[in-house]
């Protein structure tokens, strides 16, 4: 494996907490450390291994991965928002024109290996610490394997097949790499794993984070609550239905939770107690980047790029009164009064950027300073994945039926039909899927897992098609000895 940029020097720099991995968003670049410490030194004791834990949870802020375009993309490729920005590479991913030289793809790959790396280290190091105690091992790596876990969970998913439920699932997945990598030693080179191998290496990290961790809840680190709702997704993603749902119900159950009765207010309030995990961000982090989510889905008028607004699939798809996808108006909004962080009562707002077309801009990326944080885990999706479970698993279709409910009367919505079950239940909690996640990045995703097409304003893939996955960057294959042409995805 190409490690020139995964290794990027977690070593210090892993306690630098989140300047790493923020570069302008239209270019990939080699990002060479600026300053390094052997790793004895690093993990020397535990304050050490905090830090380099803390660089761990930094590298969740990269463009890559939770910073910028790997979230944005999860819904301008599909039936959620309009990319008309002037980024090339932004537009073709937009049209489904991506190539293995594709600088936001060799983004992706690159931030999520070396988060790994960073993991691994962790782990590797963590139990050899002198004058830790057990509970100190365990958190460490417990935490430590839930960021390893959520890594490979979004690789696998942006440059693999779906997991198919019953089968042997042997299609090619991503390198799998679970040792620490000091240096770009050729030995290093591995070839892609299975798609089975790699959701078997996340389910044994998320167990093993579980059987370590605090049962108490957290909203930036993980503990076993955290880790308890990643694995109830990730079993959606296997078919795991019951296992889904009993992961899913621990969490909603859990009292440090709740979902919000108001759907804008875990965007205004950032600690709220719907939010399971975030990977944080403040406008530190963010100093002098223009590749941050609040940055293009603001208005140019109220100092964002004005570049992804709402498209007319997701607002006409709604039903009539749907808080998540009706814009607010009449706010008086103006490049002088921008308004406050959430504008108006619903999450989209309407607004004539410039003094053009009125669009729907989405409430959930607003600061200005690029202060937001990204939420990965929230409970409203743990309703949504229980009810799921429930109905395409062993459980009552009138729970599942409660559990969308519950979402569908905060978003201003009136109950299903007592008699809805089977299929259209299913829709009906995947239609739920959409609005509830918008801007969050997991429509495609879930239209992937679903074998549905996927269509944004730029095109439509249908299940099958090469695009719907992201090529191996070209520049992986050239430097891994164990890769070649043939270890590319279909059609790249």
């Amino acid at each position: 494996m190409n490690y020139s940029t995964t290794i990027r020097t977690l070593l210090v720099a892993l306690a630098a907490v989140g300047l790493l991995g923020l570069t302008a968003c239209d270019q990939t670049i080699d990002k060479d450390p600026e300053q390094s410490l052997p790793i004895g030194q690093v993990f020397q004791d535990v304050a050490g291994a905090q830090s380099a834990l803390t660089g761990a949870y930094s590298g969740l802020q990269a463009n890559g991965v939770y910073g910028g375009f790997q979230v944005m993309a999860g819904d301008f490729t599909a039936d959620i928002a309009n990319f008309d920005g002037s980024f090339t590479t932004w537009q073709q991913a937009a049209a489904f024109n991506v190539s293995s030289t594709h600088g936001p793809t060799e983004n992706i790959w690159d931030d999520h290996y070396d988060v790994i790396n960073r993991a691994n280290l962790i782990i590797e190091n963590v139990p050899n610490l002198e004058g830790a105690d057990q509970s100190q091992i365990d958190d460490l790596v417990g935490q430590a394997k839930f960021v390893r876990a959520l890594s490979y969970f979004n690789l696998v998913r942006w440059f693999a097949q779906p997991y198919e439920p019953g089968t042997s699932n042997d299609q090619a997945g991503v390198i799998l790499q679970t040792d620490g990598v000091q240096s770009t030693d050729p030995d290093f080179n591995q070839p892609r794993a299975s798609v089975g191998e790699i959701y078997e290496q996340i389910r044994t990290d998320l167990e093993d984070a579980i059987s370590r961790l605090d049962v108490k809840a957290e909203r930036i680190r993980a503990g076993q609550a955290v880790a308890n709702a990643l694995l109830a997704k990730v079993s959606l993603y296997q078919g795991r239905y019951d296992e889904a749902r009993n992961r899913a119900d621990a969490v909603i159950t859990n009292p440090n939770f709740e979902l919000s009765e108001d759907p804008t207010v875990p965007y205004a309030n950032e600690s709220n107690p719907e939010i399971v995990f975030s990977t944080s961000f403040s406008s530190i982090d963010n100093s002098g980047t223009n590749d941050f989510m609040s940055s293009f889905y603001l208005p140019s008028d109220f100092g964002g790029r004005g570049d992804i607004t709402a498209n007319s699939q997701f607002l006409s798809g709604a039903e009539s009164g749907d808080r998540r996808a009706t814009p607010s108006s009449g706010l008086g909004l103006s490049p002088d009064n921008p308004g406050p962080a959430i504008k108006g009562n619903n999450l989209l707002y309407a607004y004539a950027d410039g003094g053009g077309t009125s669009a729907a801009w989405t409430n959930k990326w607003t600061n200005p300073n690029f202060g937001d944080d990204m939420p990965v885990l929230r409970v409203a999706e743990m309703y949504l994945i229980r009810a799921e479970g429930r109905v395409r698993g062993s459980g009552s279709a009138s729970d599942a039926r409660a559990d969308v409910n519950a979402i569908r009367n905060r978003a201003g919505l009136s109950n299903v039909s007592s008699s809805l079950s089977g299929q259209d239940l299913i829709d009906e909690i995947i239609r739920q899927r959409r609005y509830e996640l918008a801007f969050e990045g997991d429509r495609r995703h879930d239209l992937q897992r679903l074998g549905r097409p996927i269509t944004s304003s730029g095109g439509t893939v249908q299940p099958g098609a090469s695009q719907r996955i992201l090529p191996i960057p070209a520049r992986e294959i050239e430097v891994n000895d164990a890769l070649d042409q043939n270890s590319q995805n279909p059609g790249y």
